[in-house]
């Protein structure tokens, strides 16, 4: 899945459950139910939506203890979304809106082409943009235990593993296919999984997505959807690029330095580095070019440039644009036509938490080119010293 602010990364994903008899299924043989069909389009439905048992459901129970049973009537229409986006050429054209992207891949257990879901995108869709630990139980009372970082790193990261919401194989709703006896009318699978969940009855999000403030090797201070609107910090940012993508939005977050404030004394030194979920991190800490950390200077009075390899960036002759303005850990933004790679986003009505895709919280430092952004932050690393910053600090 391409997103326009998503830094490249590999975590392996984690997932403890219990083994055998149905509902939980390790994933093992080649075809145990005859001929393989392919698809006849790209998304590997029944071309008659008019079978579809739209009544089926799973119930999420979201981390405030809300329960809302998602049927598949509601999942086809994020998926006719999709599809409009396809007859428009435009693969951002409803971004803003609750699209639900189909996946088709081979699943190897069954030899059969499986279509799904991301699992995320429909707990965006549900207004559960901040959940963490998940835990999906079938039928039989089987349980798979996963967070959202591990499908983060799998689906959008590496090699772009699809870990889906099964609603169909073989062209078939899941239920009335060939898998249907076992697998129900839906399943959590994945490409590479080495386990599955059959027959999917509820999803519960046990917590909150969280960044800590981590000084000298101790968390002080803890980031969350509970505090994420104190001392609120949002304004407007745009700069134009005709080498890959532009910015312009407007965004809501908190300012980074205000954040350190809470967790620092006032007046010391200190260097810091921002990390995401996948391991990445900003700056960049790995490679023959690592950068060095953040200073407080930097982050609390804004980087000038030239810093490092950041302002080779932008290869072309538009130049960024000057500003004042500081970094932030932002939770919701707005895209103002958005243009790159010979398309224009859609101005976006209203603004939008900043989900999965790209969040629940992501870096965003003005006056630097989109490139060194980073999604997905789950730490702000900090180092303080007693006088001033020496040369050698820690990369």
């Amino acid at each position: 899945m391409d997103k326009k602010d998503i830094a490249v990364g590999i975590l392996l994903i984690t997932v403890v459950g219990l083994s055998g008899g149905l509902g939980f299924m390790f994933i093992a043989g080649p075809e145990l139910f005859g001929s393989v069909e392919q698809p006849t389009n790209l998304f590997g439905l029944p071309n008659d939506w008019n079978t579809t048992p739209n009544a089926t459901y799973f119930t999420l129970y979201n981390q405030t203890g809300d329960s809302m049973q998602i049927t598949l009537k509601d999942i086809l229409e994020g998926i006719a979304l999709a599809f409009e986006e396809q007859a428009a050429g435009g693969p951002q054209i409803n971004e803003y809106k609750k699209v639900l992207y189909p996946y088709t891949f081979l699943e190897p257990s069954s030899g059969l082409y499986v279509t799904g879901v991301d699992i995320l995108d429909v707990l965006e869709a549900y207004d559960t943009n901040f959940g963490w630990d998940l835990v999906f139980t079938s039928s039989y009372g089987h349980t798979l235990e996963m967070t959202t970082g591990d499908i983060i790193s799998k689906m959008y990261e590496g090699e772009k593993e699809s870990v889906i919401i099964a609603i169909a194989a073989n062209k078939q709703w899941l239920g009335n296919s060939p898998l249907g006896n076992q697998w129900g009318d839906f399943a959590i699978v994945g490409e590479l999984m080495s386990s599955s969940i059959l027959d999917l009855q509820k999803i519960d999000v046990l917590n909150n997505w969280t960044i800590d403030i981590v000084v000298n090797g101790t968390t002080e201070y803890t980031m969350d959807p509970l505090n994420m609107k104190l001392n609120g910090y949002d304004d407007t940012y745009h700069y134009d690029r005709d080498d890959w993508w532009s910015f312009n939005r407007h965004y809501w977050g908190r300012n980074v330095s205000e954040i350190i404030s809470h967790a620092i004394p006032a007046g010391l030194n200190y260097t810091a580095r921002i990390w995401s979920v996948d391991g990445w991190a900003s700056p960049r800490p790995f490679g023959g070019s690592k950068e060095v950390r953040f200073n407080n200077t930097e982050i609390e009075e804004g980087i000038a440039p030239p810093r490092e390899t950041w302002d080779l960036i932008n290869v072309t002759s538009v130049p960024l644009a000057d500003t004042n303005l500081l970094m932030a850990l932002v939770y919701a933004d707005q895209e103002f036509g958005e243009t790159g790679q010979g398309i224009t986003d859609p101005v976006w009505p209203y603004r939008r938490m900043c989900g999965y895709a790209r969040g629940p919280f992501y870096l965003l430092i003005p006056d630097r080119p989109r490139d060194t952004y980073l999604s997905h932050v789950t730490t702000i690393e900090i180092t303080t010293y007693e006088g001033s910053i020496p040369p050698e600090f820690d990369l």
